[in-house]
């Protein structure tokens, strides 16, 4: 997995940053832009000519000279300049509009390519609602001033100038005159640019804010609706959008200014060529058809002056959000393939553990001097109590982190010189919180290897005692599972994952709490999808419920980060240490729990006995499951 291409973080200020930003953005789509610019000055460029040829018709008029042939040439010039004026103008929407649309689902795939490189320690840091505003709103905005603003600082760079050229050969004195207004009125403009830049940075921090909250909203609203907290957590989404609302009202407010300088300055223009102009009317210093023009051209050379202060706000929505964007792609993924990683031939699918210790925060040690191997088809079980280190274990063996200290060993190899693709390539996983993605069972099943065959899938399924449940469903493997899965149950769920991993055959496989927080019918049944997913694989097995380890070759006891017993389930309880009085524990809670179960049968089966429903099914403790599971074991 090759690193993402790096992009030096922006500076708070200058429009220069937000170009030469917006310039390597542009890179695969300069042509099209260019051709938009070379559109819109045919477009513009048209302007300059339909007055001259109304000076030249006044002319006619007061001086004569004038003929109907020499009429219906004009006619005709003026007719073309029209057709060249709609070309142009339609070239230039279209050109523009497509570059625009090209940069932005380019850099939206580039951002989110970029996303997926980043290390899990990064996701931990942020929130999800603000990334997706990053990806996608803060693009959005940048889509707009491609299309329009880009072209049109060139347009209203260009045209007046050529304009006031025109006017300058025309009337050198007046043409001083009538543009006095305007550097004034960019000296004001340019005083309020930083204020204006750091107020939509303010808004777009805001939105990304109050969709974080949003997101949140969304995702919790079962525990919302549990506590009953419908309404504090609408007034909480109300705040953050009055706060969103308040900012971007003072960002508007400063943001128009612009426009009403420019207007009053062009207003200042015209009023100046009215009374020095129409002076030098009457004098007859000046012709009628002089002073037409320069009323109607300065309509023109103020008119791009209104469209870029207009464009300003737009500006300053882009360069907000240009900058939260290149600070994301700037940020480099912490786990990443070396130069020359490996990608070996393993005969061998160990794994070892030396000397490994991680904390997820610096000062926060979570796992200390970590040693202990899982030979090549073995089963290693972690036990511990929460928060012992047995999950972190196992997110060091596909990196999601790398150690502090230590190595983590995959077939005799260092993983931080493998190469990052094929490790993760080689590694399964079924976890305790099952993530299922909006879409069909089949999908789901097949993810970890897309071009399985509708077979395949159907044998991996049943492999994982999850086709009988499949087929039950209303369109069977094309049912669509919603949202993490939210219309399944957690056992089905899990056989779903186990599916998926059993599809994707990979030689190394990671089960963390596979079996907690289900049923007793269907603990059995994905325990046996897991003696079938195990065999012949090297697996590493986390586990809260002890009695579903008993025969793993070592099991290993954690506590507070350190290993403390080491050793077979008969080798451990003959010691009576810690593990000893775990299993203990647990025998205790479950004898309870199925006293208090048989008396609450007891109670129900008064009037009427009737056998539990459970009773004929072998329990996590029954000889008959422990045979089943011995059975179909083979390390």
């Amino acid at each position: 997995m090759s690193p993402p291409q790096k992009f030096a973080p922006l500076s708070s200020g200058g429009a220069f940053n937000t170009f030469t930003g917006l310039w390597a953005i542009l890179a695969g789509h300069r042509k099209l832009v260019a051709f938009s610019i070379l559109s819109g000055l045919l477009f513009s460029g048209t302007t300059l000519v339909p007055p001259l040829l109304i000076r030249r018709l006044i002319q006619w008029i007061t001086d004569g000279g004038g003929s109907m042939s020499g009429l219906l040439t004009m006619t005709a010039l003026l007719g073309l300049v029209y057709l060249l004026r709609g070309v142009g103008r339609y070239l230039y929407g279209q050109f523009s509009h497509v570059a625009a649309y090209g940069v932005t689902t380019d850099l939206m795939a580039r951002v989110y390519s970029h996303l997926q490189q980043l290390s899990h320690s990064f996701y931990n840091r942020q929130r999800t609602g603000a990334l997706i505003v990053r990806s996608i709103n803060d693009i959005e905005t940048l889509e707009d001033f491609i299309a329009h603003g880009v072209p049109e600082l060139v347009l209203a760079t260009v045209i007046p100038i050529a304009m006031w050229c025109v006017l300058l050969w025309i009337h050198p004195v007046l043409a001083l005159l009538v543009v006095l207004p305007l550097p004034i009125g960019g000296f004001i403009i340019y005083r309020f640019t930083r204020q204006i830049r750091q107020i939509w940075r303010q808004v777009r921090a805001g939105i990304s804010e109050l969709v974080a909250q949003v997101q949140d909203s969304f995702s919790g609203i079962t525990e919302i609706k549990s506590f009953g907290r419908e309404r504090a957590q609408a007034e909480r989404v109300a705040r953050y959008a009055g706060a969103y609302r308040d900012d971007i009202s003072a960002a508007t407010k400063i943001s128009l200014l612009p426009s009403a300088i420019v207007e009053f300055s062009s207003g200042v223009g015209v009023i100046i060529a009215v009374w020095v102009g129409g002076g030098f009317a009457l004098e007859d210093t000046m012709s009628v058809a002089d002073l037409f023009v320069f009323i109607a051209y300065l309509a023109y050379i103020y008119q791009p002056f209104l469209k870029l202060a207009d464009i300003g706000d737009t500006l300053y929505r882009a360069g907000a959000s240009q900058e939260r964007i290149f600070e994301l792609l700037a940020t480099q993924p912490e786990i990443i393939s070396p130069p020359a990683a490996i990608t070996p031939q393993i005969i061998r699918w160990e794994v070892d553990f030396y000397g490994v210790s991680f904390g997820y925060q610096p000062d926060e040690e979570v796992l200390n001097g970590i040693d202990f191997h899982i030979g090549a088809g073995e089963m290693v079980a972690l036990v511990g109590p929460t928060g012992a280190g047995k999950t972190t274990i196992g997110r060091l063996i596909p990196r999601f982190y790398d150690p502090q200290a230590g190595q983590v060993c995959v077939g005799g190899h260092d993983v931080r010189a493998l190469d990052l693709e094929f490790l993760r390539a080689n590694v399964a996983s079924v976890m305790q919180d099952i993530f299922l993605f909006h879409g069909t069972v089949r999908q789901n099943i097949a993810f970890g290897r897309p071009s399985a065959t509708a077979e395949e899938i159907v044998q991996a399924a049943q492999a994982a005692n999850a086709h009988e449940f499949i087929t039950d469903l209303s369109d069977g493997y094309n049912t669509v599972v919603g949202e993490r899965g939210v219309r399944l149950s957690g056992g089905q769920k899990q056989r779903i994952s186990i599916a998926r991993a059993l599809l994707k055959d990979a030689p190394l496989l990671i089960l963390d709490e596979a079996t907690s927080s289900v049923d007793t019918e269907t603990e059995w049944l994905i325990q046996q999808a897991l003696n079938r997913l195990t065999r012949n694989r090297t697996t590493l097995v986390i586990a809260h419920r002890l009695s579903t380890i008993r025969h793993a070759d070592t099991i290993v006891v954690l506590d507070d980060g350190r290993i403390v017993e080491t050793g077979t389930h008969a080798e451990l309880m003959v010691r009576n240490g810690r593990y000893a009085q775990m299993v203990q524990a647990q025998s205790l809670a479950q004898s309870w729990k199925l006293s208090e179960q048989r008396a609450a049968e007891a109670v129900g089966a008064e009037e009427k006995p009737v056998a539990s429903d459970h009773e004929s099914l072998p329990t996590a403790q029954s000889p008959a499951l422990g045979n089943a599971r011995r059975a179909t074991t083979n390390h």
